[in-house]
């Protein structure tokens, strides 16, 4: 187990033994702060069938749900889990960036602190359009780059904490904000820094409708929650697009 701090607030984060310390890691275990899966729960029904992408194997998230809506939960992600627990409706071993179709499509799809993790986000997104209903939801959150913690972190010349540059030590520098935030100098394989601005463009490019976005930050989660584009944390709402047309990946 390792410890996966953003911004003073230790995500717990099971990382995958099959992986070695060269590898990015595809995301991995994050218990986030309940106030996130809050924000989420309003846009599920009783009776959708819902899909956790890069889920881990901890479950956190889908124990949640289940305590509030009568839903039943696939989950997919690529660390190998040795007995599905009863609550979990499929476990399905996969990797993300790789394409993948289902026989029968979703509700509603989620993916929490995943895409920065990833290279191929563009293949991300189209598994998620390719397996979620017409006119249905896709909900994720993910660290925005262009939040106002960032912004002075640039300002006074130090690398922002929540995308580090080497998978040896992910505090290279990051001076006192990744003394701060990573005490242990963990490398916490954040590969894509991501804006407000740039996922707009992307999930519109790829064939969403944003509906809503929400900002977050742990310790003080109201005083982003109107103003995502400068908060640590981002979460957006999209529909899906019915017969959208976009280019060939």
């Amino acid at each position: 187990m390792t410890l996966c701090p953003i911004f003073g607030v230790q995500i717990l984060n099971n990382r995958r033994n099959i992986m070695n310390r060269d590898n990015n890691l595809q995301g991995g275990d994050h218990i986030l702060p309940l106030g996130i899966y809050k924000e989420c729960f309003n846009y599920v029904n009783d009776g959708d069938s819902i899909c956790n992408i890069g889920s881990g194997i901890t479950f956190k998230f889908e124990q949640e749900l289940l305590k509030v809506k009568k839903v039943k939960i696939s989950c997919i992600d690529i660390i190998p889990l040795n007995e599905k627990p009863k609550f979990i409706e499929k476990y399905i071993n996969k990797e993300v960036e790789k394409l993948f179709y289902f026989k029968n499509k979703f509700d509603l799809i989620f993916f929490f602190e995943l895409i920065e993790h990833i290279d191929k986000t563009d293949i991300l997104f189209r598994n998620i359009y390719n397996n979620l209903k017409d006119n249905s939801l896709m909900i994720f959150s993910f660290p925005n780059l262009s939040s106002i913690y960032v912004r002075l972190e640039l300002l006074l010349g130090f690398q922002p904490h929540i995308l580090e540059i080497s998978n040896i030590s992910g505090v290279f520098g990051t001076g006192i904000f990744g003394k701060f935030n990573n005490p242990k100098k963990k490398s916490i394989h954040h590969i894509r820094g991501i804006t407000n601005r740039g996922m707009k463009e992307l999930v519109r490019y790829n064939g969403f409708k944003i509906e809503k976005i929400v900002g977050w930050e742990y310790r003080l989660p109201f005083l982003f929650k109107k103003i995502p584009c400068i908060a640590p944390i981002n979460i957006f709402i999209c529909r899906k697009i019915s017969n959208f047309k976009y280019n060939n990946l």
